[in-house]
């Protein structure tokens, strides 16, 4: 096991925002959508001719053991620009420990008749808790018969550490559901590799609204106290979707439940408000 003292390090799972919406996003990638000019009909994901939108919400932990709670704000802005990608920007507020810190972010995704490639990154304003940086390159991969392939590399640099995080992964899409493993490689300065394990259902409906199953479970690093980093055994389950109460309007909600090794229990929520422009 490696461990890292250092002062106040995230876990894997705080960036609830950007994951859970990633997570709701990533399905709409590999569907097909209208063509790309010079592109064989039907090869670019209906995403990215979709209408911009702008959300914000709120999440909240609740840790056992007496531990404070955690508890986070984010305002998240989508802009397709059809055949030139698709641009979003985020901004997220977090309270930990008593502290705040701040981080904004921006990710690219540009489609290919094979897959979709997505350039991510964010820094963090003042950075006791969260990753000072934060970059990522994402491909996601199109094969016959409704399957896909996903490969994620990922770097995460701290005050005094770095984490490494390395994904690959299958999907199956069979009518309106979506099925996805992915297996996550992750190491603290480059100390010796961790496996994780993550598997998600998803079900798609034709206008766009979501339900989704994540369970992830093995060996990641996690902050097991405020000056702690340590790669640690996690199992962790989150239910999510994205339903339309108006046209325009989506409600975004996810739940929780994570076992930190033998340091802390958490269970969380999000509950966001999508505006389409």
């Amino acid at each position: 096991m490696r461990i890292v003292t250092e002062k106040r390090v995230p876990t894997f799972h705080q960036k609830r925002f950007s994951s859970f919406c990633g997570a709701i996003a990533i399905g709409a990638f590999l569907q097909p959508g209208p063509a790309v000019a010079g592109q064989p009909e039907s090869t670019r994901p209906a995403v990215f001719d979709s209408s911009p939108y702008i959300e914000a919400g709120y999440s909240v932990d609740y840790l056992t053991k007496n531990a404070p709670d955690w508890n986070s704000e984010y305002v998240r802005v989508s802009l397709p620009l059809k055949a030139f990608g698709l641009l979003t920007v985020h901004g997220e507020d977090v309270d930990r420990f008593g502290l705040s810190d701040q981080t904004v972010g921006a990710s690219y995704a540009y489609p290919f008749p094979i897959g979709v490639i997505i350039l991510n990154g964010s820094f963090a304003d003042n950075p006791d808790f969260l990753a000072k940086s934060d970059f990522g390159l994402e491909w996601y991969g199109k094969l016959p018969d409704g399957l896909g392939y996903t490969m994620v590399a990922e770097q995460r640099q701290y005050k005094d550490a770095k984490i490494n995080i390395y994904s690959l992964g299958v999907e199956k899409y069979a009518g309106e559901f979506r099925l996805a493993y992915a297996a996550l490689v992750s190491s603290i300065d480059h100390s010796r590799s961790e496996l994780g394990h993550k598997m998600q259902i998803q079900w798609i409906s034709e206008s766009n609204s979501r339900l989704g199953v994540t369970y992830y479970f093995g060996i990641e690093p996690e902050r097991v106290d405020q000056n702690t980093l340590s790669s640690i055994k996690t199992n962790y389950l989150q239910l999510d979707g994205l339903i339309w109460p108006a046209k325009n309007v989506g409600l975004v909600a996810a739940y929780w439940h994570g076992m930190e090794g033998d340091y802390y229990q958490r269970n969380g929520g999000q509950l966001g408000l999508r505006l389409v422009l």
